[in-house]
């Protein structure tokens, strides 16, 4: 299965369980047990490869999830695990564990945003960045850091589909733009 497909799969089983949550009011409750899965797949890696496994059956499988979290999870979370195994999905739990907790940031009001600098910045610096960022915005954000030494200096910062380019490889790749283009000296771009 390629990347793209593993991805789509991702993203359509973890906002069915998400909108399964909604319907049943216990969106927070489901979000908290995968937060306990996501630690089981942590703490015993070989579950991740069993589950993943063609080679034990979905009885097994069923039989181990249940046995180590009835009781423990939701019923609604372990029926989701349940269903995961029956469609030999196993092996793509990580990556919906991980477009779960992105959607339920969103369901929490949290708008992701991507920043690009070109040096490792301190953690008083992401967090004035973070709060400047989520008072220019009036939002709630969820900062994700990048570094890129090719920037030279400056920021590069992502929210959606916007882009402001503020680096100073950007500035000048838009100066030589300008130069070399005389007919878009005068457009700002």
């Amino acid at each position: 299965m390629n990347s793209g497909t593993a991805a789509h799969l991702a993203d359509t089983y973890a906002r069915s369980l998400l909108d399964l949550a909604r319907e049943s009011r216990i969106v927070d409750a489901v979000a908290a047990d995968l937060e306990v899965v996501a630690g089981l797949l942590t703490q015993q890696p070989d579950l991740e490869a069993f589950l993943g496994s063609p080679y034990f059956a979905e009885e097994t499988k069923q039989q181990v999830i249940r046995r180590a979290l009835a009781g423990k999870l939701d019923r609604l979370t372990v029926n989701f695990l349940s269903v995961l195994i029956d469609h030999n999905r196993g092996a793509l739990l990580p990556q919906i564990l991980e477009r779960f907790r992105q959607l339920y940031r969103a369901y929490q009001g949290y708008e992701t945003v991507s920043v690009t600098v070109a040096q490792s910045l301190g953690p008083e610096q992401v967090e004035k960045l973070a709060r400047d960022l989520a008072e220019a915005m009036r939002a709630k954000i969820d900062l994700e850091v990048r570094v890129d030494p090719a920037l030279l200096g400056g920021i590069v910062i992502r929210h959606g589909d916007q882009m402001l380019d503020n680096s100073i490889r950007g500035r000048l790749i838009r100066t030589v733009s300008q130069v070399a283009n005389p007919e878009n000296r005068y457009k700002r771009q």
